[in-house]
């Protein structure tokens, strides 16, 4: 039997007539949605890629390919010209730059002989900082540091200290201020009027910063040379003589002031003058009094006018010769011009002839005898007393410088 003619037609819409099995949609139903699906597709490579990733759509690429240099949109039929993609590679390449060499060690080097420098730089910039003595060691660790290989200019900061000691030791009244410096260490000249001044100058030296202490003292004080000249001239008793600055004038005043007592107004001229003449001091303030001689003075002055004018006496007699008179009138205007209580002994002295006991007595009668003269011309009795001595004493070969009167503060 022929199973051909049993056979059940099959349906059109059997797997074997769909282009897609499974997919209950006719042949030719999914003939038109597949291309659907393709002309969607096209349309969303060509529009929406390049919104969405940033580059070029998968149609632009496919047609590149096939010719890079001019393509025909193949949905519009408009030509659109596509510039050849470059790719370009780059190489990592290696910095050539060569970093500046460090050369502050080169530039601490150059300057560190000079004391308190401090030297480094900033690329090709030496710096300089801390402290120098003078203006010319500035200058000379500024072209130590000019001269260090590489180095093209120098930033001088350092600090000049000579000036800044000058300036300290003029306020505080030092006049022709000098200073002297060794890199740091000070050496301080001029003038002050005392000892305190001095004092006071260096510590205001010393203070300077970058200053090495302590400051030496080269000053010059005028108070101790003032009192040594003025001393020297043995006529102020109970003498002081200070110094001071007049800090109202400029240059500074050095005032002395001397106070003290003298025996006359020539004395007290005197002591004046000789201060004066002392270079450096500006004014004197004399305060000295004159308050008449001394019993040192007075005892002095009476010796020396009997030894040039001797008191003579009749020979082997107590008896004063006139001529020898006035000589004894000056001695009492000395004595009565005194002002302090002098207590004076007046002493007789004879030569070697005749006998000791007879020239010791005759030399007692002798001083007696000028005692009493010298009171009744208005002396103090209680001033004087008298005492003989006889040839125990030679004041020279001849006999006449033996015979003499003279005078000794009790």
């Amino acid at each position: 039997m022929d199973d051909s003619k049993n056979a059940v037609p099959r349906s059109r819409d059997s797997d074997e007539e769909r282009l897609i099995p499974g997919w209950n949609v006719a042949a030719d139903t999914q003939i038109v949605a597949l291309g659907v699906l393709v002309v969607f597709l096209v349309l969303a490579g060509t529009f929406l890629w390049p919104r969405i990733f940033g580059g070029d759509s998968p149609t632009d690429l496919s047609t590149s390919a096939r010719n890079p240099a001019a393509v025909t949109n193949e949905l519009s039929g408009n030509p659109t010209i596509i510039p050849p993609v470059v790719t370009t590679v780059t190489e990592p390449t290696q910095s050539t730059d060569v970093l500046d060499p460090d050369l502050s060690p080169d530039v601490a080097a150059a300057v560190s002989t000079f004391d308190g420098v401090n030297g480094s730089a900033n690329g090709t910039v030496a710096i300089l900082a801390g402290f120098v003595g003078t203006t010319a060691e500035s200058q000379q660790a500024a072209a130590a540091a000019a001269a260090v290989t590489g180095i093209t200019s120098v930033d001088n900061r350092l600090v000049v200290l000579e000036e800044s000691v000058r300036q300290a030791a003029e306020e505080a009244n030092v006049g022709e201020a000098t200073v002297i410096m060794d890199g740091t260490n000070a050496t301080l000249r001029g003038v002050v009027s005392n000892e305190l001044e001095a004092q006071t100058a260096l510590l205001a030296a010393g203070a300077v910063e970058g200053i090495t202490p302590p400051v030496t003292n080269e000053l010059r004080i005028l108070q101790p040379e003032v009192d040594q000249a003025v001393s020297a001239l043995e006529v102020v008793t109970d003498g002081e003589f200070v110094v001071e600055s007049d800090g109202s004038t400029l240059p500074v005043g050095r005032i002395a002031t001397l106070t003290g007592k003298v025996s006359s107004e020539e004395a007290k001229a005197a002591a004046a003058a000789t201060a004066a003449a002392i270079p450096g001091v500006t004014a004197v303030t004399n305060l000295i009094e004159v308050v008449g001689p001394t019993d040192v003075e007075i005892t002095t002055d009476l010796n020396e006018l009997f030894d040039l004018n001797p008191i003579q006496f009749r020979s082997g007699s107590d008896v004063i010769l006139d001529e020898s008179l006035p000589t004894l009138d000056q001695a009492v205007a000395i004595l009565t011009g005194a002002t302090g209580d002098i207590r004076l002994e007046v002493q007789g002295y004879t030569d070697t002839s005749g006998g000791t006991e007879a020239n010791l007595r005759l030399s007692e009668r002798r001083a007696a005898a000028v005692r009493q003269y010298l009171v009744e011309g208005g002396v103090n009795d209680a001033s004087l007393t008298s005492k003989g001595f006889g040839e125990t004493t030679e004041f020279g070969p001849e006999l006449a410088d033996n015979r003499r009167v003279r005078f000794a503060l009790l």
